[in-house]
Parts: C-alpha cells; structure tokens; sequence
C-alpha cells in the first residue's frame, strides 16, 4: 500500500512539474531568445542548463536550505537583479550589435557559454524557487524513503526540464528559418531580453 501512494504522489509530481515547467516564463523566453540569437546547435547545451538548474533546485529544497531560504527573501532578491542586470547587458549588446557581424558572433559564441547563461537564469529566477519550495515538499510521502524520493524528483525534473526546454527551442529555431530580415530577428531577439529582465524585477 505505501508503495502505491508513493507512486501516485510521484505520478502527481511529474504531473504537476511538467506543467509548471511548459509554463512560458523567463525560461522558456530566455531558450527561445537564445535559439534566435545563436541557432539550435550552439541553443540545445542551454536546455541542460536549464536541467540542472532544476536539479539545484530540487538539491536545495529537498536538503532542507529551502527552509533557511525562505525565511531570508534578500537571497532570492539578490539573484534576481544580478540576473536582470546580466539579461539588460545581453539586451543592449544586442540592439547595438551590427546584423552583418551575427553569423561570425554565432560562430564564435561557444556551447559552454550557452550552457552557463541558461543556468545562471534558472538560478535567478524567483519563480522557479518558489515553484520549487511549494511543490516538492507536496509530493513527499512519509510512508517511504525519503532520499529515495528526493533523488527521484530531482532527476525526473531534471530530464523534464530538459526536454521541454530542447523543444521550445526546436519550434522558435524552425520559427527563425522563416525570417530573412537578420536585423529584425535581432531586434525580437534584444525585445526579448529586456522582457525577461523585466519579468525577473517585477
């Protein structure tokens, strides 16, 4: 019996994880401002960015420093504006940056930079460590292993993350073929990154 509740909390969890994660928000904007700007190739190393921010995530919260989190807010503030700070840089660099250049910037931007720019949002998203410190606690049974569960759920959200975030940028880059205007597609690109940043102070 206890390990068919423990099952279905986990089927619940999944459930409600997905969801969250589908969710648009300044992840799913940051994956698809990133596809746009620098193509699926150099993009995809971003959505394992994103995976393990969601494993961080889940490690903090389910290790119990969710709690001393909560109840110090100024932590949470401070990631959020070194993250609105570093996506209004990305913004200006990419209103002011000449569309002629763009194929030799894609070129030289690099995976791993990708990969640390995705995190680094994840990180300072408020709304994924609030996300995180109500649900996880939710779907935790205490009939069963609890590190048993906590390790499930981290690596369930990890690979949801992503997968969602691998598709979204697989549609904005068949979405980016259409465009034959570079500069207006680095114009929606730099929009995008101001909205994030904005979404991250508000």
């Amino acid at each position: 019996m206890a390990e068919s509740m423990d099952f279905h909390l986990f089927a619940l969890f999944l459930v409600a994880f997905t969801a969250a994660v589908v969710l648009p928000g300044p992840n799913v904007a940051f994956a698809v401002a990133q596809t746009l700007k620098h193509g699926l190739k150099i993009a995809i190393p971003g959505a394992v960015g994103f995976g393990i921010g969601a494993a961080i995530h889940a490690a903090v919260v389910l290790s119990g420093v969710g709690l001393f989190i909560r109840g110090n807010q100024w932590i949470l503030s401070y990631l959020r504006w070194t993250g609105a700070i570093y996506l209004i840089y990305l913004a200006i660099t990419t209103f002011c940056g000449k569309s002629a250049s763009s194929d030799e910037e894609t070129a030289n931007w690099s995976s791993k930079q990708t990969f640390v720019d995705s995190l680094l949002v994840s990180l300072a998203n408020p709304k994924g460590w609030i996300a995180t410190l109500l649900t996880y606690p939710s779907f935790i049974s205490p009939y069963g292993s609890y590190s048993t569960q906590a390790v499930s759920m981290g690596v369930a959200a990890t690979a949801i993350s992503v997968a969602v975030y691998s598709t979204y940028m697989f549609i904005a880059h068949r979405a980016s073929v259409a465009f034959k205007n570079k500069s207006l597609l680095e114009k929606i690109t730099g929009a995008l990154y101001a909205c994030i940043a904005l979404g991250l102070l508000l």
